[in-house]
């Protein structure tokens, strides 16, 4: 039989133990708890991450305008423009790269813009106009972006309306270093081009933003950095005079 001795450290080993066990217990759930948290924390990188780099690509696969080519283009053409022989193909293709926030691309629209529409429209040449963005740090409000994004909006109801509104956006450029043109105003540009009214929602939606986005990031990876850049049949022309401009289109057989 026990003595009351015994009993008191037998009662004091039994909490002991019991206290031990509890102990080890709780630290179990602790690292349970740890591992479970940190596997949430893990999964929730992961899945932020996927995100953060299905956004980027999502700009660079976003989907283009129905007016521009497959090399992300609004082509001005006649229908009788002269095509390479057994092709459909136009024989000349001047390549226009531009940007609308850029001083010297309104210099060039108005030097050799008059140029430009008579090789279209006598079917010498087609024009490849790319607008591009590049110059979003010379305005407050990304002008650059919202320009182009504007007259691809146009260039989806007619490409015969967007060269109206090419030229008309140049004649009203802004200043670098301002807000540039609201998107009220760039819809008020396109609908006196001849655009549908439907624009304005296009335009300030900047429902082709992240297309040209994606079309500028396309032409600076060809090291293509500077506006205007212009190149007949893929090769770089140096600009000099409209005059050079036309004789070196119509030089090519």
């Amino acid at each position: 039989m026990l003595t009351t001795k015994e009993r008191c450290n037998s009662v004091s080993k039994a909490n002991k133990q019991y206290k031990n066990q509890m102990a080890a217990a709780e630290h179990k759930r602790d690292v349970q708890v740890r591992i479970i948290l940190t596997a949430v924390l893990v999964i929730f990188a992961l899945a932020v991450g996927f995100f953060v780099i299905q956004g980027r690509d999502g700009s660079a696969d976003a989907a283009a305008p129905r007016s521009v080519t497959d090399s992300g283009a609004i082509r001005a053409v006649s229908p009788d423009v002269e095509l390479t022989e057994g092709s459909e193909t136009p024989k000349r293709v001047l390549t226009i790269f531009e940007d609308f926030q850029c001083p010297v691309c309104k210099s060039f629209e108005a030097a050799f813009g008059g140029t430009l529409d008579e090789l279209r429209t006598s079917g010498v040449a087609a024009i490849d106009y790319h607008p591009i963005a590049i110059l979003d740090r010379m305005s407050s409000t990304n002008y650059s972006t919202r320009a182009a994004n504007a007259s691809v909006c146009v260039a989806d109801s007619s490409v015969d309306t967007w060269l109206t509104f090419h030229s008309s956006a140049y004649a009203q450029q802004p200043a670098e270093g301002g807000e540039g043109l609201s998107d009220e105003a760039l819809g008020d540009i396109a609908t006196a081009a001849g655009a549908p009214d439907s624009v304005r929602g296009c335009i300030e939606d900047g429902q082709h933003e992240d297309w040209v986005t994606s079309s500028t990031q396309s032409v600076l990876d060809r090291d293509i950095n500077a506006t205007p850049t212009v190149l007949l049949n893929g090769e770089a022309l140096d600009l000099t005079t409209p005059e050079a401009l036309s004789a070196a289109v119509r030089a090519i057989p």
